[in-house]
């Protein structure tokens, strides 16, 4: 059993990411550096073969007795749409996402280590060299990876009986194969899969660096 494992997305198109500062709250109050892929697995092999290893991951490793898992670090992104193209809804009222869409893989990590110390996400450039932004923040609209790793959760009630498990994506760093900088109105995105012609590579043109004394983001 193996309760996490590295990894790497496929090329995709980055969104809602924030990386540096003070973070993002979450439901439960904790603030995180999150960052989300949008990918095609209908329409793209390597897109569906990630969302197939994710899945393999929570069947190799999932708690005795658990059958489904609560959530696996993905989610379906686009609406069904009737032949009008209006939205369709459940009995509930809740919007029903097409199974044939489009899916938003989500990593997330703590701003902070346990003894304090600020985390660091690390941005690296088309050229796999880490690169500092700035204070730039990555916008929707850029192209890149997304590294870390995978893990299995479990939340258990104080008699010890598991509630819910799944599977979670941890962030540790993002590269850039397109730059576009948030600039407070992101709307969508506009994807270019020209990788050579909008090759990012950083922010200065000696902003990346080999070896230790590569700069990371300024926080």
């Amino acid at each position: 059993m193996t309760e996490v494992m590295k990894t790497v997305t496929p090329k995709g198109e980055l969104a809602w990411v924030t990386h540096q500062g003070e973070g993002k709250e979450n439901m439960s109050g904790k603030m995180q550096y999150v960052a989300s892929l949008i990918l095609d697995p209908i329409n793209n092999k390597e897109h569906k073969d990630y969302i197939v290893a994710i899945d393999a991951f929570w069947e190799a490793n999932k708690p005795e007795g658990r059958k489904k898992a609560k959530s696996l670090g993905y989610k379906l992104s686009d609406p069904l749409l009737d032949d009008k193209g209006e939205k369709q809804y459940d009995d509930d009222d809740k919007l029903i996402y097409d199974p044939k869409g489009r899916v938003t893989v989500t990593f997330k990590t703590g701003t902070t280590w346990p003894d304090g110390k600020t985390k660091v996400v690390k941005i690296y450039n088309s050229k796999n060299k880490i690169v500092s932004l700035g204070d730039a923040s990555i916008g929707n609209g850029s192209i890149g990876h997304l590294s870390g790793a995978i893990g299995i959760y479990i939340n258990k009630n104080k008699q010890g009986k598991i509630m819910d498990a799944g599977a979670t994506l941890y962030l540790d760093a993002i590269q850039l194969k397109k730059f576009v900088e948030y600039t407070g109105g992101d709307a969508g995105f506009a994807a270019s899969e020209d990788e050579d012609e909008d090759a990012f590579v950083g922010v200065d043109e000696d902003a990346g660096f080999d070896g230790e004394d590569a700069p990371t983001p300024r926080l």
